[in-house]
């Protein structure tokens, strides 16, 4: 106990803590909307569109960080685009920007001679990087997300429920589409820059699959997902920091079996 005390009392162990816990309280609340859309196969996707913006902002010298955020916003809105069309799934959106992304930076990588070791660590992630301002960011990422599902509560309700029911009861349900991919890619992005991509799936889509399984209403679906997001970032930080083990895994085992853990109860949806 002494030892994590001790630990907590450096800024960054601090930074670190508070900013993955935000993290896993608030984009656990899109796991809802990708598991009732099914657009798992989209948060995929961003994450190897990270890799070309990782690559365009270390080509250019900025940030692979920033450069990641931006490509994965402008990618979500470009898949909200297209899937407009109807005739466009959105998993042959999803395949046709994943496919492009991945091209454009192995190009970048051979053209600009940018190290792909320094690319590939976004897919690591580094919560421990986390900065001041980083944290204030994360924390405003949160609020939005928030914000969103607080403000749109009934008109996301109703999108996942039925589209076309929405629609005849006056949503815009291609404006809600619209943003709902976008708020998708925000918090892809921002677990990025927490977890890593191959660890997103810990905050953002386990909790929420755990909590469709037990709930049968929209409100305690994002209750308990916003929860499960918590317990999983939490317990997963302090373990890492008590047996010194990598945060972003820690985070990811904590998840996992909180939704073993939701599997092995009976199926309220029968």
């Amino acid at each position: 106990m002494g030892s994590l005390i001790d630990a907590f009392s450096i800024p960054i162990i601090r930074h670190a803590f508070f900013g993955i816990v935000v993290a896993g309280s608030t984009l656990s609340l899109l796991g809802i909307i990708i598991v009732s859309l099914n657009l798992t196969a989209i948060r995929f996707t961003l994450m190897h569109t990270g890799l070309l913006g990782a690559a365009i902002g270390t080509a250019i010298g900025s940030q692979p960080t920033a450069g990641a955020f931006i490509m994965v916003l402008a990618a979500s809105a470009i898949m909200a685009a297209i899937t407009k069309k109807k005739n466009v799934s959105t998993s042959s959106a999803s395949g046709l920007i994943m496919t492009a992304s991945l091209a454009g930076a192995f190009i970048i990588l051979a053209v600009a001679g940018v190290p792909a070791m320094q690319i590939f660590d976004i897919f690591a992630g580094n919560i421990l990087m986390l900065t001041r301002i980083d944290l204030l960011f994360t924390i405003f990422l949160g609020l939005l997300i928030v914000t969103f599902f607080a403000i749109a509560y009934r008109e996301i309700q109703l999108v996942l429920l039925d589209k076309e029911l929405a629609l005849n009861l006056g949503v815009p349900v291609d404006g809600m589409m619209t943003i709902i991919f976008i708020m998708v890619g925000i918090g892809v992005a921002g677990a990025l820059r927490l977890v890593g991509a191959l660890l997103v799936d810990a905050i953002i889509l386990l909790p929420g699959i755990a909590a469709l399984r037990i709930s049968r209403r929209f409100l305690s679906a994002l209750l308990l997902s916003s929860l499960f997001g918590f317990l999983s970032a939490a317990c997963g930080f302090i373990l890492a920091i008590v047996l010194d083990l990598p945060v972003g895994a820690s985070t990811a085992i904590v998840s996992a079996i909180i939704m073993a853990v939701v599997l092995l109860l009976p199926d309220t949806h029968r």
